[in-house]
């Protein structure tokens, strides 16, 4: 395929050849390497082929040696499809705009990708970039990234970081803030690790505090797993230290159960397609849109819609203003279904599994049962869901050193 584009940019003629010696213009277009493609045996003294526009200008200059006369019967490519379209003025003018109208779209501004943290004001980084005339449609070759940078950081107090960067038809901002946001420190103060709601513990992790349950100890929601106060573990430590308050830390996973109820009303409308779907197309350049088809593009009665656009682009970086619209149309009819209420069991069975996993902070879903009824037209679905979780909590303890338990000093006094 790619040869046969190649041949027909430089020319293709079908010739026919009439003499009596066939054999030797064969012959003689091997010996001038003369290429003949698709040759047919018509007569006894005729055949046809096809031959590339420069071969057939050497074969011309052959002469008398060739013995045989040649015809041309078809002209294809595109040296002939020009001096046809030679005395076509309108047809190159507006070849010609077209292609300043592109290379001019080449120079513009179409894309604009920002970054913008915590803490830039990304309203009034854009509004200032309105100010100094960059947006969509400016020029590249018009934009200072030196001076747009020193200008941005003079005006706005809230960055630290500005740079332009121009690539193509997309122009990047990347910012970042004067000052970071401030890091919540969560090992910071005295804290206990409470239960974040009702369970069985089955693995403990306790990095800093006293364990006040075990594995296999069922909780509930606000007891206290892990207490702040660490005391001296045997009479060695106690006589060398005291008691201390710690920001206790730990990871608890428990076994917890969830009771889910959940309703879905039985009767629903189903869609029926009522006839073929349409597609329609649109042009839009910029802000201007052309649609390519007769009405208006309000659309009567019920009907699904899908929108596809597409960029033009001539690469990953240079995009054109130019997006064609795609839209199908499929027209439908509604009837209503009511149904049973085990039909719907496993949507409402996936709609609790979900709410569920929707609470939970770190874990996952053990196994659930559930059991669905019919209540005033609805499907009610009862469920117990069984989940594996970490339920540690860290809370402030209000304790202070001087709560802390003073111990007695034991000393030999003399008796008088």
């Amino acid at each position: 395929m790619v040869s046969k584009w190649i041949r027909l940019c430089g020319g293709i003629l079908t010739v026919r050849v009439r003499g009596a010696e066939l054999e030797r213009f064969l012959n003689l277009c091997t010996q001038e390497h003369i290429r003949l493609r698709r040759i047919e045996r018509i007569d006894i003294d005729e055949l046809h082929a096809e031959i590339s526009l420069y071969d057939f200008c050497r074969l011309a200059r052959l002469g008398k040696r060739k013995r045989c006369r040649v015809h041309i019967l078809r002209r294809r490519g595109l040296p002939f499809l020009l001096r046809r379209m030679r005395r076509r003025y309108a047809l190159w003018g507006g070849l010609l705009l077209l292609c300043l109208v592109c290379y001019e779209l080449g120079t513009r501004i179409w894309v604009i990708e920002t970054y913008f943290p915590q803490g830039v004001d990304g309203y009034a980084v854009l509004q200032e970039l309105d100010r100094l005339g960059i947006g969509i449609g400016t020029k590249s070759a018009d934009i200072d990234a030196h001076a747009v940078k020193v200008h941005m950081m003079t005006t706005l107090d809230d960055l630290k970081f500005f740079a332009v960067n121009v690539d193509g038809n997309t122009m990047s901002i990347q910012t970042a803030a004067a000052t970071e946001a401030p890091e919540v420190d969560q090992n910071k103060g005295v804290r206990n690790v409470i239960a974040l709601r009702d369970g069985v513990i089955d693995k403990m992790i306790v990095r800093r505090g006293t364990a006040k349950c075990k594995p296999g100890d069922a909780v509930l929601a606000g007891d206290i797993l892990v207490d702040a106060l660490v005391e001296p573990k045997d009479e060695q430590q106690s006589e060398l230290g005291t008691a201390q308050l710690v920001d206790a830390n730990a990871d608890i996973w428990a076994s917890t159960r969830y009771a889910v109820t959940r309703k879905m009303a039985l009767e629903a409308d189903k869609k029926h397609k009522t006839g073929a779907s349409k597609t329609r197309y649109a042009i839009c350049f910029g802000k201007t849109r052309i649609n390519l088809y007769f009405g208006s593009s309000l659309i009567q009665g019920n009907c699904d819609r899908i929108i596809s656009i597409e960029t033009v682009k001539l690469n990953d970086h240079l995009v054109l203003p130019v997006s064609l619209y795609r839209e199908t149309i499929t027209p439908y009819t509604t009837e209503t279904v009511v149904h049973e209420a085990a039909d719907v069991q496993a949507q409402l069975e996936y709609g609790a599994r979900r709410a569920v996993e929707a609470q939970l902070t770190e874990g996952s879903v053990s196994s659930m049962q559930a059991d669905v009824s019919e209540e005033d037209g609805a499907a009610v679905l009862h469920a117990t869901v069984w989940c594996y979780e970490q339920i540690a909590e860290s809370v402030e303890d209000g304790r202070t050193e001087a709560d802390l338990p003073q111990q007695d000093e034991a000393g030999d006094t003399d008796e008088s």
